[in-house]
């Protein structure tokens, strides 16, 4: 009886000692803090931070709560933090990042960093120089948050082989023997390089532009210097020759090719390199600047640019491009920059800022926004191009957003060549073919390669035609030709770049390296183009009957307003003959309220409506005068029409579009080069400012011609 008493209690002593342990395992832990980590951590603006939330219980047991915890940032402006923890930099500055779970909060400091520098790439890529020429490399530094920057004034410049070429701080290379050298740009640890080849070539001539400019007084005329080597190769000389002025009191010239109109009147400018020498004349005329445009409001992606035009309104009713004489800014630099003395616009970070435009306290403003819209594609064309060696054109780098739109990026991109030595590719998409065979032609947008491929034919140059056949010209008046060559293969080309031009007397007629001939004194004169050992030559005649007249046509006109119409002057001589002085004269109109006259290079003679009324519009050369009336009319734009309508072009050809706008008035006036053109699908056509269009890949696309909110389609189908 005594044992099964004691069994008894033993078993009730078991009993409390379970009931006790039960009602301790049902008690609840609780979370006692939260743990952010890393902690404090420093992030270069573009890059992301994973954070970590640990909790602690009451029983001292620990869990990750990154999942389940609920974050938060006190700046989103600085730092934005996802439902995981993982944060996204938007701007250098601190942010307070914070984690809460039943309500216990941690939290730690975030210190977004200026972008930090990734990459840099030089350009030209793959250059080639003769011995004693020089040649500007750009350093383009890409950084965390995909932005890029001209370094070339920042980074340290060296050239592997002093014995072959020296750099100098700002990047202008110099050659000094036969050979090749890597010239390599550095900032802290990141550097890029780029290969020079110098050659034995010997410079035969030099090629000015502008042509004989006309600059109002005050203003500046960059002039540029292109010098033709004996192996039939172009340079850009314009840094490297020696710029002079005859009259520095009219006009004076800095060592970059810049002038500066001080008086009226006119003066020579020459360049000169060695006993190679060539020279234009530069008048300065009295016109003063009235006001300053700079086009429609403009959308870019961010990391992309845009190329701001200002065309400047004088007093005598003239226009001209006066985007190397003003001063840029923008409102805001942290959306997007813009340098002082350069019109090319980054984008930085999502916004709208005002571009401005400043000379002698008359300035013009437009709306720059920029998106966060992101590249899915990159067009290049002309697409898979089949070319001769020694031909030069150019590549067009088109980007295709997420949000539908499209953009020029050959100023964004890095070009290059998969095989220097059959193409080689500088920026902004400039190509020249070398020697026969395949080269992948590549254009880089944010780390990513988008290519097309460039064969070079053997195919030789059997013949060359130079355009026109002959000319009559007046002295101080210019005429441009063109050399177009046959090869082996039965194709055609444009040569007029890379063939060496040369006058039988250039005391009579000179001529420059990309065809443009100026009449010196009367006479006779044969301007040729050659090109490996082919030439062709036409016949130029100076004129030395006086000239009689000036006619302007057509002599009356009518515009309306906000349209640009073309006028076309032309010149009588004594003996009865007639020259085509369009580009040669002064153009100005009067009242200048009413309308405008481009005295711009490529727009001479081009009238624009300001204001309902008539204006007299004036020629001038040589002290000759010509005039015309033009009618500014209040005629709207009512629709556009597209031509041609529905074209089929084969895949690696191209198309050019006429738009055609009809007026409330009944009249019709040609709006090719004035309306906004655009491609609904740039991966199978993309479309150029002047109503260009060249194929991409097979498939259709509507082509829009659009202004002042009137537009006009037109379907191309490429098979």
């Amino acid at each position: 009886m005594a044992r099964l008493r004691l069994l008894i209690a033993l078993l009730l002593f078991a009993l409390l000692l379970g009931c006790g342990s039960s009602s301790s395992s049902l008690k609840t832990r609780t979370l006692q803090s939260l743990l952010i980590t890393p902690a404090k951590p420093s992030v270069a603006l573009g890059n992301q931070q994973q954070f970590k939330a640990t909790g602690t219980y009451s029983d001292g047991t620990s869990q990750d709560l990154t999942s389940t915890a609920t974050w938060a940032s006190s700046q989103p402006s600085v730092a934005a933090i996802n439902a995981t923890g993982l944060a996204t930099t938007k701007a250098p500055g601190m942010s307070t990042i914070m984690a809460t779970s039943s309500s216990v909060s941690g939290s730690t400091t975030l210190t977004v960093t200026p972008a930090a520098l990734v990459s840099i790439a030089v350009s030209p890529p793959n250059p080639s120089i003769a011995a004693g020429n020089t040649q500007q490399f750009i350093a383009t530094g890409t950084f965390s948050d995909s932005s890029t920057q001209d370094l070339t004034d920042s980074v340290s410049w060296s050239a592997s082989a002093a014995s072959v070429a020296s750099i100098t701080a700002g990047g202008l290379a110099k050659g000094v023997s036969v050979g090749t050298a890597t010239i390599t740009a550095t900032s802290g640890s990141i550097s890029g390089s780029a290969s020079l080849t110098v050659t034995n070539a010997v410079l035969v001539s030099i090629a000015l532009s502008p042509v004989a400019p006309s600059v109002p007084l005050g203003l500046l005329q960059q002039f540029s210097a292109t010098g033709t080597l004996s192996d039939g190769s172009t340079q850009d000389l314009t840094r490297s020759v020696t710029w002079a002025s005859a009259d520095s009191t009219i006009a004076s010239i800095a060592s970059g090719g810049l002038a500066t109109a001080r008086n009226l009147g006119e003066t020579k400018i020459s360049a000169s390199s060695g006993t190679i020498q060539e020279s234009t004349t530069l008048t300065v005329s009295a016109a003063s600047l009235r006001s300053v445009t700079l086009g429609e409001p403009v959308t870019i992606a961010k990391n992309t640019s845009h190329l701001f035009v200002a065309i400047g309104t004088f007093d005598d009713g003239s226009t001209r491009d006066i985007s190397t004489n003003v001063t840029w800014s923008s409102s805001d630099p942290s959306v997007a920059t813009i340098p002082p003395n350069f019109r090319v616009a980054r984008g930085i970070h999502a916004g709208t800022t005002r571009i401005t435009a400043t000379l002698n306290s008359v300035s013009a403003s437009a709306n720059l926004t920029v998106t966060n819209a992101t590249v899915l594609s990159i067009s290049i064309t002309p697409a898979n191009r089949h070319v001769p060696a020694g031909i030069k054109f150019s590549y067009l780098a088109t980007g295709l957003f997420n949000d539908g739109s499209s953009q020029d990026l050959g100023r964004d991109v890095v070009w290059g060549s998969s095989a220097p030595a059959v193409a080689s590719i500088a920026y902004p998409g400039l190509a020249q073919s070398l020697s026969s065979g395949t080269s992948t032609i590549s254009a880089a947008f944010g780390g990513v390669p988008y290519s097309t491929f460039l064969i070079v034919s053997s195919a030789t140059l059997t013949s060359i035609s130079v355009k026109p056949s002959n000319a009559l010209i007046a002295p101080g008046s210019f005429q441009g030709f063109s050399a177009i060559g046959t090869f082996s293969d039965t194709t055609s080309e444009s040569v007029t770049n890379v063939a060496t031009w040369t006058s039988s007397d250039s005391a009579v007629a000179s001529v420059n390296s990309l065809g443009q001939v100026i009449g010196e004194t009367a006479g006779n004169v044969a301007i040729t183009a050659a090109l490996d050992h082919i030439s062709d030559s036409a016949a130029v005649v100076v004129q030395s009957s006086p000239l009689q007249s000036i006619t302007i046509t057509p002599a009356v006109a009518s515009v309306p307003v906000g349209i640009a119409i073309p006028l076309t002057a032309t010149a009588t001589f004594g003996d009865g003959t007639t020259q085509k002085l369009t580009n040669s004269v002064t153009w100005t109109c009067s009242p200048s309220s009413v309308a405008t006259v481009s005295d711009a290079p490529g727009s001479q003679g081009s009238v624009t409506g300001i204001a309902p009324g008539s204006a007299t519009i004036t020629a001038v050369f040589a002290g000759i005068v010509g005039t015309s009336t033009v009618n500014t009319t209040n005629a709207t734009l009512t629709s556009i029409t597209v031509s041609p309508k529905n074209p089929d072009v084969a895949l690696g050809t191209g198309q050019q579009f006429s738009a055609t706008g009809h007026f409330s008035d009944g009249s019709t006036l040609s709006l090719t080069n004035q309306v906004t053109w655009s491609s609904s699908s740039v991966g199978i056509a993309v479309i150029s400012s002047l109503g260009l269009a060249n194929s991409v890949a097979p498939g259709s696309a509507t082509i829009t011609a659009a202004l002042y909110g009137v537009s006009g389609t037109a379907l191309l189908t490429v098979h």
